[in-house]
């Protein structure tokens, strides 16, 4: 469900939103950005409202409209609002702000601990890497998850009755996890690209107007480490090699220095507004990568392993930058192989996901990212159950013959066929192999053809440069 909100906190997350974007903007790329579903006709009365208070000035008239802050007249929980592009994103006070605001999140227990960030991180304890963490920590009998939190998000989260192979649920909603996953992790990171826009530059390679290249960068890296972690599910094994390769696709033309991509750091890092230091040592870093992933590989539970990457991955800081995302990314993993649904980071609010974490590092309490870490799942299996209604039933002639189109697709791709020459070929390759439906697998093939693209030919048995050469020819 959506977050609860009131006048006055939607209000002040209209104005953190403005903030962050910082251009005047038309009110349908509010309506797109803001967290909390509401009408246009109550967001314009909302507006209204603003600009009578002094807090928004409206630019321009009719459909030429642009809204922008009043930066001269913001309360003042608003005045150090700050989005860097992988830290926290901190208001300074919450004095003035609606104690509604993102808390449908967490219990009143937590919110209460969280109460913590409110004082300013020169006032806050510094503190370390812990290393206990992860050497306190024994694989199948040390639990972050309750079972009962376990069994429920284990029946939301099951997609199939019979065992079928890893990854295909995933392939099976590929599309749209593709969309989900890479905009809202970019999101969380602060890239303003609507989700609309990231489906037409995932789907048509279609970049927004006016966007920077590194928030295009952002979401393309995405889509092909997304592709990497489906079409490889069942090869894949979680270790320092896979989650290194992942953090390459991520990272990659994103970095100051390209040789970061996928290598352990070597220089410092700090967490924006935080009093964590993590660890500087580059030996240390790799043994402690190496023993976090080895314990994580052996934690039998999905859900358990799923939060154990999620919030070690990211308190480790292994890499110069790029690490949340990256373990956003290596929390899906188990949900891939098994064919649960997967977790997008749906509709989670930047700020609460950022305290979670936060919290865990200067606390080294897990208890608010656990509670994000459930009711995400929880929204994601929402989000997927309308999109299994859309999909239909598994399609179990597609699955039985996903190796002989591969097999046919790589060979028509090596000889370099087009329209009717594929059309042919198919016909004959389906006698030869005695394939029932005939007309259907003919159909697939030719549809998953049309749709080939340079990070979806692994198991062809093709090279980027053969695939390239007959995309050009179509």
């Amino acid at each position: 469900m959506k977050p609860v909100t009131t006048e006055k906190s939607e209000q002040a997350l209209i104005i953190t939103l403005l903030t962050r974007l910082e251009v005047p903007v038309s009110l349908g790329r509010i309506e797109k950005n803001l967290n909390f579903s509401i009408s246009k006709k109550t967001l314009q009365r909302r507006l209204r409202k603003m600009i009578e208070a002094g807090l928004v000035v409206k630019v321009g008239e009719k459909r030429n409209t642009l809204y922008t802050l009043n930066k001269d007249n913001l309360p003042r929980a608003f005045v150090n609002i700050t989005a860097d592009k992988d830290n926290v994103v901190s208001i300074a006070s919450a004095e003035d702000i609606d104690e509604n605001i993102g808390h449908s999140i967490f219990s009143k227990p937590t919110n209460l601990l969280l109460d913590y960030l409110k004082t300013p991180s020169y006032g806050r304890v510094k503190c370390s890497y812990q290393f206990k963490l992860i050497d306190d920590y024994v694989p199948n009998t040390t639990q972050y998850l309750p079972n009962d939190m376990r069994r429920r998000l284990h029946e939301q989260g099951k997609r199939f009755d019979k065992k079928l192979a890893a990854g295909t649920y995933a392939r099976n909603i590929v599309q749209r996890l593709l969309i989900d996953l890479s905009y809202n992790s970019s999101r969380l990171e602060g890239n303003t690209y609507t989700k609309l826009d990231t489906q037409k530059l995932i789907e048509e390679g279609l970049t927004a107007q006016g966007k920077i290249s590194e928030e295009t960068v952002m979401i393309m890296n995405h889509k092909e480490a997304i592709l990497f972690l489906v079409e490889n599910a069942e090869e894949t094994v979680i270790n320092s090699f896979l989650i290194r390769n992942l953090h390459y696709l991520l990272s990659q033309d994103l970095l100051k220095n390209p040789t970061a991509c996928g290598n352990i750091r070597k220089v410092e890092v700090a967490i924006g507004k935080s009093t964590y230091l993590p660890l500087c040592n580059p030996h240390q870093l790799e043994e402690q990568l190496a023993l976090l992933l080895r314990k994580a590989a052996q934690i039998i539970n999905p859900f358990e392993q799923s939060f154990f990457l999620l919030i070690h991955l990211s308190y480790l800081q292994a890499f110069e930058d790029v690490n949340k995302r990256t373990a956003r990314l290596a929390c899906n993993i188990s949900f891939i192989k098994e064919n649960l649904c997967p977790l997008s980071f749906v509709d989670v609010p930047q700020d609460d996901y950022f305290k979670a974490l936060l919290y865990f590092y200067e606390k080294n309490d897990w208890q608010p990212a656990l509670e994000l870490f459930q009711w995400a799942y929880l929204k994601s299996c929402e989000q997927y159950d309308v999109v299994k209604e859309s999909l239909g039933e598994i399609d179990t002639f597609k699955i039985q013959y996903r190796a002989l189109r591969k097999e046919a697709m790589g060979e028509v791709i090596r000889q370099k066929l087009t329209d009717e020459a594929i059309e042919v070929y198919l016909k004959a390759f389906c006698v030869q192999k005695a394939i029932e439906s005939a007309d259907k697998f003919i159909t697939m093939t030719q549809s998953e053809l049309k749709h080939l693209h340079s990070g979806a030919i692994i198991g062809l048995g093709i090279t980027e440069k053969v695939f390239k050469s007959w995309k050009a020819t179509q």
